[in-house]
C-alpha cells in the first residue's frame, strides 16, 4: 500500500497547474446593431447590413468581428462581437 501511495504522489507531482486565463478582467465586448439609415432592414437584407457594419466600424479604425452568433432582431442585425 505504501508503494501505491508514493507513486500516486510522484506522479502528482508531475502535473502541471492549470495556467491562468490572460483574458480575466477584459471587458467583452458591445454588440453592434445596424439599421438602414434609422428605418428598419429586412431579413433578407443581410449583406447590406454587412456592409454598413463593416462601414461603422472601419470609421472608427476599427474591424467588425463577425460571429456565428451575429443575427437579425426586429429590423437590426446585431453583431454580437462588435468592432475590435
Amino acid at each position: 500500500m505504501a508503494a501505491a501511495l508514493s507513486l500516486t504522489l510522484a506522479l502528482g507531482a508531475c502535473v502541471q497547474p492549470a495556467p491562468q486565463g490572460t483574458g480575466q478582467g477584459a471587458v467583452a465586448p458591445m454588440p453592434l446593431r445596424v439599421t438602414n439609415n434609422g428605418q428598419p432592414f429586412g431579413m433578407h437584407e443581410g449583406a447590406a447590413a454587412r456592409r454598413v457594419a463593416d462601414a461603422t466600424c472601419a470609421a472608427e479604425g476599427r474591424r467588425l468581428r463577425p460571429g456565428i452568433y451575429d443575427r437579425f432582431e426586429a429590423g437590426t442585425w446585431v453583431y454580437v462581437g462588435g468592432c475590435a
